[in-house]
C-alpha cells in the first residue's frame, strides 16, 4: 500500500515537472502578484502615508503689493514666498521634501490632476500679498493698541516713542485654493500638510509683525490673534460639482480589465482551431490570411463593444455617476475599441506559440491579469515619471495602451471630457496598438498560416 502511494505521488510529481509551462503558471502566477502589490502598496507614496514627496502644482495669481519700510518702498509678492516654502520644507528629522512642485500651466496641472500624476493643485489668489500687509497690520495694530494702553494705565505714558502711530487698518482677505479628487487618499493627506503649513505661515507673519512692535515699545513679546480671517484655505472638489469615490475611479479601469481578459479568449479561440485541424482544413481552402485575421478581428471588437455598454450599465446600477450624457457614451466606445483591437493583437501573439488551448488560456490570464494591474485599473499606482510630451506628463505604465485607455475613459466618463482633451491619449494608444497589432499578425501569419 505504502509502495503505491509512493509511486502515485512519484508519478504525478513527474507529470507536473514534465509539464513546464503549467509548472511556470503555478509557480509564477503568485509571484507577480506578490510583486506587483509589493510595488503597488509597499512604498509610502502608494500609501499616502509615510515620508514620501507628494505630487503638487502650485498656480500662483499673486499679483504682489508694495510696502514701505524705514522709508524705503519695495514690491514683494509673499505668493512666491509662500510657494518657496512649499518647496523647502521637509519631513521632521529628515532631508526628504514633503512636496515635490511641478512646474506647469493651471491647464495642464488639470490634465495631471485628472490623471492622478498630482495630488493637489493650489490656487493662490491675486491679492494675497495684500492680505498678507492686512493681517500683519492687524497684529502690528492690535499690539501696538494693547501696549499703548497698559503704558497709560501704569502712569508711563512719557516712556513712550516719539513717533509712535498705529498701523493703518485694511480688511483684505484671501483665500487660497486646494484642489483634488476628494476621493483620493494622498489628496487628504497632501490637504492636511497644505492646511497645516498655510496655517504655520499666517502664525508667523502675525509672530513677527508683534515682535517688531515689542521691539519699538520695548515690551515683552506678547500673542495678539486678528479677529479676521485674513488668510483661509478651501478645498475644491476635482469635478467641482461632486466628490469622487474610489469606485468612480476604478468603473473606467475595471472596463479596461474585461478587454484584456480577451487576450487569454482569442488566444484560446485561435489554438483551438489548431489543434482540432480546423486551421488544416481552412488553409486547403480559398481562405487568405486576410480572411482569418479580419475575420477574428470583427468578431472580437463586436464582443469588445457589448463588453463596455454592459459594465458601464452595471456600473450606473451601482451608483456610478458619468458626465458628459450620450456623446461621452459614443466616445467611451470608440476608445474601448482601441483597448480591444490591442488585447486581440496580443491574443494573436500568444497564439502563434502555444501548442494548446489550456497553454493559451493559462499564459493569456498570466500576462492578461498583472498588465491590468499595471494600467492602474484597480488602484492608483506610484509616480514613476518617463517625461513630458505635448503638455503630458507619461508614466512608465503609459508604454502600455491599455494605460492610455484606461486614462482617456477616466477623462471621458468621470470628467464628461470631450475628444479634445483625450487627443493625446487616443494617439499614444492608437500608436501603441498599431505596433502591437502588427507583431501579433506577423507572428501568427509565419507561425499558423504559413504553407505546409
Amino acid at each position: 500500500m505504502t509502495v503505491k502511494f509512493l509511486s502515485l505521488a512519484i508519478k504525478a510529481l513527474k507529470q507536473t515537472i514534465r509539464d513546464r509551462r503549467s509548472l511556470f503558471f503555478l509557480l509564477l502566477f503568485p509571484v507577480v502578484f506578490m510583486v506587483i502589490f509589493a510595488f503597488a502598496f509597499g512604498s509610502p507614496s502608494s500609501l499616502g502615508t509615510g515620508t514620501a514627496p507628494h505630487e503638487i502644482a502650485v498656480i500662483n495669481l499673486d499679483q504682489g503689493a508694495t510696502v514701505s519700510t524705514n522709508n524705503t518702498t519695495q514690491h514683494i509678492n509673499d505668493g512666491a514666498s509662500f510657494t518657496q516654502l512649499l518647496e523647502n520644507i521637509t519631513y521632521a528629522q529628515t532631508d526628504t521634501h514633503m512636496f515635490n512642485l511641478n512646474n506647469v500651466s493651471a491647464d495642464q496641472a488639470q490634465t495631471m490632476l485628472k490623471g492622478r500624476a498630482l495630488d493637489a493643485v493650489i490656487t493662490i489668489p491675486e491679492n494675497f500679498s495684500q492680505a498678507v500687509i492686512s493681517l500683519a497690520n492687524a497684529s502690528a495694530r492690535a499690539e501696538t493698541t494693547s501696549d499703548i494702553g497698559l503704558r497709560v494705565i501704569n502712569g508711563s505714558t512719557a516712556q513712550l516713542p516719539v513717533n509712535t502711530t498705529l498701523p493703518k487698518q485694511s480688511n483684505v482677505t484671501a483665500q487660497v485654493i486646494v484642489e483634488g479628487d476628494t476621493g483620493s487618499s494622498t489628496f487628504g493627506v497632501a490637504q492636511g500638510l497644505i492646511f497645516n503649513i498655510l496655517e504655520q505661515y499666517r502664525s508667523q507673519i502675525q509672530a513677527t509683525a508683534i515682535r517688531q512692535v515689542d521691539a519699538t515699545l520695548a515690551q515683552n513679546q506678547s500673542q495678539s490673534n486678528a479677529s479676521i480671517d485674513y488668510i483661509s484655505a478651501a478645498v475644491q472638489p476635482l469635478t467641482g460639482t461632486r466628490s469622487l469615490t474610489l469606485f468612480d475611479y476604478q468603473a473606467p479601469g475595471l472596463i479596461v480589465f474585461a478587454l484584456l481578459m480577451q487576450v487569454s479568449s482569442v488566444a484560446q479561440d485561435l489554438t483551438r482551431e489548431s489543434d482540432r485541424g480546423t486551421l488544416g482544413r481552412l488553409k486547403l481552402s480559398n481562405m487568405r490570411s486576410f480572411d482569418l485575421l479580419f475575420g477574428t478581428l470583427l468578431t472580437w471588437i463586436i464582443i469588445a463593444v457589448a463588453q463596455i455598454l454592459l459594465l458601464l450599465g452595471v456600473a450606473v446600477a451601482l451608483g456610478f455617476e458619468w458626465s458628459g450624457g450620450a456623446n461621452s457614451i459614443g466616445l467611451a466606445v470608440l476608445v474601448g475599441i482601441i483597448g480591444g483591437i490591442a488585447s486581440i493583437s496580443l491574443g494573436l501573439l500568444l497564439a502563434a506559440f502555444t501548442t494548446n488551448e489550456r497553454q493559451a488560456a493559462q499564459l493569456g490570464v498570466l500576462i492578461a491579469v498583472p498588465v491590468s494591474f499595471l494600467t492602474g485599473a484597480f488602484f492608483p499606482l506610484p509616480n514613476e515619471i518617463l517625461g513630458t510630451a505635448f503638455g503630458t506628463t507619461f508614466q512608465v505604465y503609459d508604454l502600455l495602451p491599455w494605460t492610455q485607455v484606461a486614462d482617456a475613459l477616466r477623462q471621458i466618463l468621470i470628467y464628461g471630457s470631450g475628444f479634445g482633451a483625450v487627443a493625446v491619449y487616443v494617439g499614444f494608444a492608437i500608436v501603441l496598438t498599431a505596433i502591437l497589432f502588427v507583431v501579433g499578425v506577423i507572428s501568427y501569419s509565419r507561425v499558423r498560416l504559413r504553407p505546409e
